[in-house]
C-alpha cells in the first residue's frame, strides 16, 4: 500500500510537470487546497492537495518520509489500517489548514506524513514496555524538529502538520496493531478501505471531467476572459466595436460569463439594436467581476484602471 501512494503522488507530480509547472494556476487546476475555491464547491481539494507537491524537493523529501514511516506504519496496523489511516489524517490536515490558513494555496503529503507519525507516537505510548513503545519515543525528535520548522518557515503549512499529528494521535490511541481477530472489525476495516477508494476515484472523477463537475474555472482562464471582455466592452463604448470573431473566440470559464460572452454576441451582431445596451452588459460583466474577486480571494487583486 506504501508503494501504491508513492505511485499516487508520482502520477500527480507528474502531470503537474505535463501541464506547465508549478506555478499557481496549475497547482489549483489539478486541485491544490484554496479556502475560497472550497467553499464555493470544490471540497475535492481538500483530498486532491495532499498528493500535489510544488516542486521536485518537495516531493522527494516527503516520499522519502512516506517510505520509512509508511513502511513502519503498514509493518505495525496492517495495510487497511494503514490506508485508511494515511487518508483520514490527511483530510483532518487538510481542514485545519483550510481553518487556519484559509486564503493560502497549499500542496504536499505531510499531512497525512504527520498523521502517520502521529499514530505511530500515540500507539506507542499506549502500549508501554513494548518495542512499539520505544520507536514512538524515537519518532519524537522528528516530530518536534519538522513542527519548529513549520511554525518559523512561513512558506510551510504547519496547519496541515498539526491537524494531521492530532488526528493520527486520536487513531494512534483508537486503533490496535495487528491483524484484527474479530470477524466484524475486519468487516469494518474493509468496508472502510473500500470507502477511501471509492471517496478517491470520486473526487478525482468528479474535479477532472467537467461534464461531471462543472462551474471549475481555472486562474488563468478567468483572468484571460476578464482582460479580453473589459477591453472589447471599453472598445464598443468609445465607438471601435470588436470584430465578432474575435468576440466568438474568447473562452468562458463558467455559465455565467457564457452569458456574458453571448449577449455581448447578440449586441454586436444586430449592431446595439437590441432589447439591452452596452451599459447593462458591462454592469453585469462588474457582477461576475465582483464574483469572481471574492472566490478567488487573495490570488486575483482589484487595481485601479
Amino acid at each position: 500500500m506504501v508503494i501504491f501512494l508513492i505511485l499516487l503522488n508520482v502520477v500527480f507530480f507528474l502531470a503537474t510537470v505535463i501541464s506547465g509547472g508549478f506555478s499557481l494556476p496549475i497547482l489549483l487546476s489539478l486541485g491544490a487546497k484554496y479556502g475560497p475555491l472550497i467553499v464555493s464547491g470544490e471540497w475535492q481539494r481538500l483530498l486532491l492537495c495532499i498528493f500535489l507537491h510544488g516542486s521536485l524537493w518537495h516531493l522527494f523529501f516527503n516520499m522519502y518520509a512516506l517510505f520509512n514511516l509508511g513502511r513502519l506504519a503498514e509493518g505495525v496496523y496492517g495495510a487497511k489500517k494503514f490506508f485508511i489511516i494515511y487518508i483520514i489524517t490527511g483530510l483532518c490536515g487538510s481542514l485545519l489548514s483550510l481553518g487556519v490558513n484559509y486564503s493560502r494555496v497549499g500542496v504536499g503529503a505531510s499531512g497525512a506524513i504527520f498523521g502517520l507519525a502521529g499514530a505511530l507516537f500515540a500507539s506507542g505510548l499506549k502500549y508501554r514496555n513494548t518495542s512499539l513503545n520505544r520507536m514512538a519515543m524515537s519518532l519524537l525528535p522528528f516530530i518536534l524538529i519538522n513542527l519548529v520548522i513549520g511554525f518559523v518557515t512561513p512558506v510551510v503549512d504547519n496547519g496541515a502538520h498539526v491537524g494531521g499529528l492530532l488526528s493520527g494521535m486520536l487513531m494512534g490511541y483508537l486503533v490496535s496493531p495487528g491483524e484484527s481477530w474479530l470477524t466484524w472489525k475486519k468487516k469494518v476495516e474493509e468496508v472502510l478501505q473500500w470507502v477511501m477508494i471509492v471517496f478517491i476515484a470520486v473526487s478525482v472523477v468528479t474535479f477532472f471531467i467537467p461534464n461531471v463537475f462543472s462551474g471549475r474555472s481555472s486562474l488563468d482562464t478567468v483572468i484571460t476572459f476578464h482582460n479580453q471582455m473589459q477591453s472589447f466592452i471599453n472598445s464598443t463604448r468609445a465607438g471601435i466595436p470588436p470584430a465578432i470573431d474575435r468576440v466568438d473566440s474568447i473562452q468562458p470559464p463558467d455559465r455565467e460569463a457564457r452569458t456574458l460572452k453571448n449577449k455581448l454576441l447578440e449586441y454586436l451582431t444586430n449592431g446595439g439594436r437590441t432589447t439591452g445596451s452596452i451599459q447593462e452588459i458591462e454592469d453585469d460583466f462588474l457582477q461576475w467581476r465582483s464574483k469572481m474577486l471574492k472566490k478567488y480571494e487573495g490570488l486575483i487583486y482589484e487595481t485601479d484602471s
